[in-house]
């Protein structure tokens, strides 16, 4: 096999478009943050009912 006679080098240049500020929205809405917000409410009502529970009388 012949020798290179240039080196190969890749170069990366910047995308034209705009970066967007906001971070993209989850393809499934609010879905996943209700879903993370029920465990957390399941959590505290679970540690709540199994250390007696502050509200008690």
């Amino acid at each position: 096999m012949r020798q290179q006679t240039k080196p190969f080098i890749i170069e990366r240049k910047p995308s034209r478009k705009p970066k967007p500020d906001a971070a993209k929205p989850s393809i499934w809405g609010r879905l996943d943050a209700d879903i993370a917000q029920g465990l957390q409410d399941q959590r505290d009502m679970d540690h709540a009912t199994a250390t007696g529970g502050a509200d008690r009388a």
